[in-house]
């Protein structure tokens, strides 16, 4: 029976399989897409950086003039005296001097409380709640895979979005667009055979031919050639524009570090990408937490402060906007290990010239806790999402997310 390409992504080997084979296609010489984009396309970027593992928002933002506070992290606990002040009552913990000078610009909105109806402590569940924004887990797709197949799959452009992954985040499961997933450009390429080293352009070759034949009927070889030249194509014009980056800030060196430099390359590279998604784990600190936690905020902040100093040095910043999100918080109290457990809802940051600097809803209130000892929660992740949809991407959040969830207002929604 035919099938068209958008039909066998949905019904065939998947999108998530075959993003994972994207990144073993490329070519030079492939095709170009670049006369597919209009000028000015993807003016506005939107970059996701998950912290995988459930942050610490206690000790992220800290509210330090809460007495409760010190009685309840008597060892881990951030000492009043050195917070980097926000607002008179909650401040950064101090090794957060990058993301404080975003703030000190007008460039950083805070996201307090943040999470969902009877939050869900296990990582994989809650990571998938938080992926697809649905936490009855009815949807398959993720929240921008939703938005990306009402408003990318006519581009015709395989670089429209972009994970800087191992493998495709659920966020990004679509139907109608295949996301590629890469951690290098090194990696984003069709792998030769070494042993022959000499006849690597002839293999190159032959896989171009393979994957160019027209087929009369679009069947699921068609589509998976479809998707290889698209692979193909990106990979090739993606090394071409980005050979003459160079970075306009020094970055630090880390994993997430080098995730966002190659998000400033590709940015820089003006291929109309709009979408950027970036994974940093380690937060999952149960155990003398203290030093780690700490380490963690430092390479979180200090990497997007350097993303932003080279979009500015590039001429790009006012185009990107910057939103962090991880699958739950942790308890208020410390354990008897020095670290903290799962806990429910934490803080979340949105970064770029069009964020509106504040902080956006309420103080964690460590004198009414749940039943469990939990801090509730207090703005629903679905009005963080769709705030970035409606004010940034210009997208109908209710038809993405379904009605229901204010508007949180920290985005310029009249930004150019």
């Amino acid at each position: 029976m035919p099938i068209n390409r958008r039909e066998f992504l949905f019904r065939g080997i998947g999108v998530a399989t075959v993003s994972a084979l994207v990144p073993r296609f490329a070519v030079a010489g492939a095709r170009n897409f670049e006369e597919s984009l209009a000028p000015g396309a993807a003016s506005r970027v939107l970059v996701v950086v998950e912290l995988a593992g459930g942050n610490d928002g206690l000790n992220t933002v800290v509210p330090y003039t809460d007495p409760l506070y010190a009685t309840l992290r008597k060892t881990i606990g951030v000492p009043a005296a050195s917070v980097l002040d926000l607002n008179g009552t909650l401040g950064f913990n101090p090794v957060m001097t990058g993301l404080k000078s975003l703030w000190d610009s007008g460039r950083l909105a805070v996201i307090e409380g943040v999470s969902y109806p009877n939050p869900n402590l296990s990582h994989f569940t809650s990571r998938d709640i938080w992926h697809t924004a649905d936490p009855a887990l009815a949807q398959r797709r993720g929240w921008l895979g939703r938005w990306a197949d009402t408003a990318l799959a006519d581009l015709d452009n395989p670089l429209c979005g972009c994970a800087i992954s191992q493998s495709l985040p659920k966020t990004l499961l679509a139907d109608k667009v295949v996301f590629p997933s890469f951690t290098s450009l090194s990696a984003y390429a069709y792998a030769t055979d070494g042993s022959a080293s000499s006849d690597s352009a002839n293999q190159v070759a032959g896989f171009v031919k393979e994957n160019s034949v027209e087929h009369e009927i679009e069947t699921r070889n068609s589509a998976i050639a479809g998707v290889a030249r698209d692979a193909a194509s990106s990979s090739a014009t993606l090394k071409q524009v980005t050979s003459n980056y160079v970075p306009k800030a020094a970055y630090p060196n880390n994993s997430l570090a080098n995730a966002l430099k190659l998000c400033a390359e590709i940015i820089t590279g003006n291929l109309g990408t709009q979408i950027l998604y970036v994974t940093y784990g380690g937060f999952d600190n149960h155990a003398s937490q203290k030093t780690a936690h700490d380490n963690l905020l430092k390479a979180v902040s200090d990497s997007i402060k350097a993303f932003f100093d080279d979009l500015d040095g590039q001429g790009k910043a006012s185009g990107v906007l910057l939103m962090t999100w991880s699958e739950f918080g942790r308890r208020p109290q410390e354990n008897n290990s020095l670290g903290t457990d799962h806990g429910t809802s934490s803080v979340h940051f949105v970064a770029g010239s069009a964020a509106i600097r504040g902080i956006y809803g309420p103080a964690p209130n460590l004198a009414s806790l749940d039943r469990n000892g939990n801090l509730t929660w207090q703005t629903d992740f679905r009005s963080y999402y769709g705030t970035v949809l409606r004010d940034w991407l210009k997208a109908d959040a209710d038809a993405v997310l379904g009605k229901g969830y204010p508007n949180l207002g920290f985005v310029n929604a009249s930004y150019v």
